[in-house]
């Protein structure tokens, strides 16, 4: 964890996160892993509307903060999303947006290419792990600037 922000580092109690499990994770899972300081992610598809996305990025955002405020000096680990970067998937600029509106503090991309999502999370300061296949994505993906891989 040596390599991670201290504002992420100091909240996690092990370097662990939760994968983001297509049609199973949600809100209720992200919360729950965070506030046991391990961090946790869902897909972006698995919210089936942009509208409920949004919702479930306030519902995290809010619930964390005041779990924060509630236990200061309890370990609760920050969120994640998981995005389609390829360009066939239809929500990805409005999910991006949403992404960037909620300030989602580590966003971990799968498929294409991450550029695009490394550019919009940086502009606010996350984080971006690329989910690569090969040796030959991985380097694709350190070329653009990812903070991050998932094997």
């Amino acid at each position: 964890m040596r390599n991670l922000p201290s504002h992420i580092a100091d909240n996690m109690i092990m370097p662990v996160i939760s994968a983001p499990m297509f049609l199973v994770s949600g809100p209720d899972l992200v919360l729950a892993c965070c506030k046991s300081g391990i961090i946790s992610a869902f897909p972006t598809p698995n919210a089936r509307t942009v509208e409920i996305l949004d919702q479930w990025m306030t519902r995290v955002n809010d619930e964390l903060a005041l779990a924060r405020e509630e236990q200061p000096t309890r370990r609760i680990a920050p969120w994640a999303v998981n995005i389609v970067a390829h360009r066939s998937y239809l929500r990805l600029q409005e999910d991006l947006d949403l992404i960037v509106k909620h300030r989602a503090p580590i966003v971990i991309t799968a498929l294409g290419s991450p550029a695009a999502v490394v550019e919009a999370v940086h502009s606010y300061g996350g984080l971006v792990f690329a989910d690569v296949i090969s040796v030959k994505h991985a380097r694709k993906a350190a070329s653009v600037g990812v903070d991050g891989l998932v094997l």
